[in-house]
C-alpha cells in the first residue's frame, strides 16, 4: 500500500517581503498549512531570491510544526484510550 501527499508551495511577492504557503495534501482529503514570511529586496537580484527561499523555509517549518502538533494530539488521545479500555477490561 502506498500513501501519496502532494506539497504545493505558493510564493507572494510584495515590494518588500515574500509570502510563502506550503500546502500539504493528504489523499484522504485532509491539509494542513505552513506560512513563513520573509524581507526581499526591491529588484530581481540574489537577495530578492533569497529572501524567497528564506520564506519557503518557514513555511515548511511552519508546516512541519503543525503537523507535529497533530501527532502528538493523536498519540496522546490514542493513549487515553488505550487507558480507558484497559481499566474497563480490569473490572
Amino acid at each position: 500500500m502506498t500513501d501519496k501527499w502532494t506539497i504545493d508551495v505558493s510564493l507572494q511577492h510584495e515590494p518588500y517581503r515574500v509570502r510563502a504557503e506550503a500546502l500539504l495534501r493528504l489523499e484522504d482529503g485532509g491539509e494542513f498549512v505552513g506560512v513563513g514570511l520573509a524581507e526581499a529586496g526591491l529588484r530581481a537580484s540574489s537577495t530578492s531570491q533569497i529572501g524567497a527561499y528564506l520564506a519557503v523555509t518557514r513555511a515548511l517549518s511552519d508546516l512541519t510544526a503543525e503537523l507535529l502538533e497533530t501527532v502528538a494530539s493523536d498519540v496522546a488521545r490514542s493513549i487515553e484510550v488505550d487507558e480507558i479500555l484497559a481499566g474497563q477490561s480490569a473490572n
